[in-house]
């Protein structure tokens, strides 16, 4: 890692902590430090959720997807799941969120069905959600630690988390949702620009070529069999159940929902945020197929590459829906 690289790194993890104490001036009491005082911009929790979902793992991982043996954009598929659930939640879910005055989504659940069940969900979501973000802020590590080797990963782990802990205490739900949106901003500068070069080194009529000769333009897939990883069928039917889940009863997705000033702002945020991620996906799988015919055409002798078989061995998304997880 070059002087300026670790220069950015500091700078932006300083920034971090700085917006932690700057929005924390304003965290003057419980419901401020959870609600947010319910006037975030609804665009900005749309952005919120994306970046939430969002993750290391998602931007290393999904454009493998594309870029592996078999591999092409029939993952997107999955993002049609996404849209359903997000509708389904918006016109039903949504309102129950704002009847009285929620802090947290479990409190529902106690009107609803009474204390054991707010506190065995509760604890359920603490236990998940301190896994999740274990594994993603692990990734994390390996990879500042794979271009700045004098940290290490443990190293990295300790600084990472003591920042995001810091930021998170002071700060409270208005700084991390500000925060989400300077990294979505990141996370798709950054693609836009891995994309841009890519394009420069391949070519886009070269790169749409070789991924046609591939097979790795393929999008749709409405076969019913069951051996197949990707199919229109199993997306909608995936995608709807899991995100009914992980953004209808989450509390890191809820949560977010909450900050706004009423339903149709929370209905208008989250409908957004599926249309943002299907433009990201279809962005990080454009990187995948730019890849192969990057290497395809720059492998010795002109040989194509051969990619790895990629497994779908389990899919994590987000709780909080965080990110999607693709074991390989």
């Amino acid at each position: 890692m070059r002087p300026l690289d670790l220069a950015i790194v500091v700078a932006y993890l300083a920034l971090v902590v700085g917006a932690g104490f700057f929005f924390g001036r304003r965290q003057q009491t419980t419901r401020r430090y959870f609600l947010a005082g319910h006037d975030v911009p609804w665009w900005a929790i749309a952005a919120s959720i994306v970046a939430t979902e969002t993750s290391t793992i998602t931007f290393i991982s999904v454009p493998g997807i594309a870029w592996a043996k078999g591999g092409d954009f029939r993952f997107l598929q999955v993002v049609f799941g996404y849209m359903v659930a997000r509708v389904i939640i918006a016109t039903v879910f949504m309102p129950w969120y704002f009847r009285g005055e929620l802090v947290t989504v479990y409190a529902l659940l106690q009107t609803r069905f009474g204390p054991s069940v707010k506190a065995l969900a509760a604890s359920l979501f603490v236990l998940v959600r301190t896994t999740a973000d274990g594994v993603r802020l692990l990734l994390t590590a390996f990879v500042l630690a794979a271009v700045f080797q004098a940290v290490g990963v443990s190293g990295a782990i300790v600084g990472l988390g003591l920042v995001m802990i810091v930021f998170t205490l002071v700060g409270g739900i208005e700084a991390v949702v500000w925060i989400e949106v300077a990294q979505l901003a990141i996370y798709l500068a950054g693609a836009v620009a891995v994309l841009c070069l890519l394009l420069g080194e391949v070519g886009l009529g070269e790169a749409l070529a070789v991924g046609e000769a591939a097979g790795k333009l393929r999008l749709f897939d409405f076969s019913l069999d069951l051996t197949k990883s990707y199919t229109f069928w199993s997306g909608l039917i995936g995608g709807t159940f899991l995100t009914l889940s992980t953004h209808g009863t989450d509390q890191y997705l809820v949560q977010r929902y909450l900050c706004t000033d009423r339903p149709k702002s929370a209905a208008k945020a989250l409908l957004a945020s599926a249309a943002v991620v299907l433009v990201q996906f279809a962005l990080f799988l454009s990187i995948g197929v730019l890849l192969f015919a990057f290497y395809r055409a720059y492998y010795a002798g002109g040989a194509p590459v051969t990619a790895p078989e990629i497994t779908p061995a389990t899919v994590s998304r987000p709780a909080g829906g965080a990110a999607t997880t693709w074991i390989c």
